[in-house]
């Protein structure tokens, strides 16, 4: 199967159609763990902010004044932003993972593909490379 740039439709990979359905599947697996371990970081993030608010709460009223809030309005802003990148981030990955759900579908259904070609963005192709490498299949 010949997998074709699709921003600058050239001939990017050359590759058996069971190959290119295992990488994409190993891809997959990969983009999933990536969003395990946002999730683990937010969660960390989290667990940290919670211990900050618990040990303030246990102080008297008079160390609560002179100690101050465990997170000034600058460090909560800085969480919103980045838990809000992490989401942003995790969608993308799961727009990526539906979009090799629908690729892995049409090279299960060859009737659906034309000839045996398929167009893929060029950031998926660079990352089935370097998969394909570490991997030992030949494309």
């Amino acid at each position: 199967m010949l997998v074709i740039d699709e921003v600058y439709h050239h001939t990017a990979l050359q590759i058996s159609s069971s190959d290119l359905l295992y990488l994409i599947e190993r891809l997959k697996v990969k983009k999933e763990n990536e969003i395990e371990t946002l999730k683990q970081k937010i969660e960390q993030f989290e667990q940290k902010r919670r211990a900050e608010e618990v040990a303030y709460q246990s102080l008297s009223p008079v160390r609560k004044w002179f100690a101050g809030r465990p997170a000034s309005h600058h460090q909560a802003v800085e969480y919103m932003v980045q838990v809000k990148e992490r989401f942003r981030k995790m969608e993308q990955i799961r727009r990526r993972i539906r979009e090799l759900d629908q690729i892995a579908e049409r090279i299960k259904h060859p009737d659906s593909i034309e000839r045996d070609e398929i167009e893929l963005a060029p950031d998926t192709i660079r990352e089935l490379r370097q998969l394909s490498e570490t991997e030992d299949v030949q494309a």
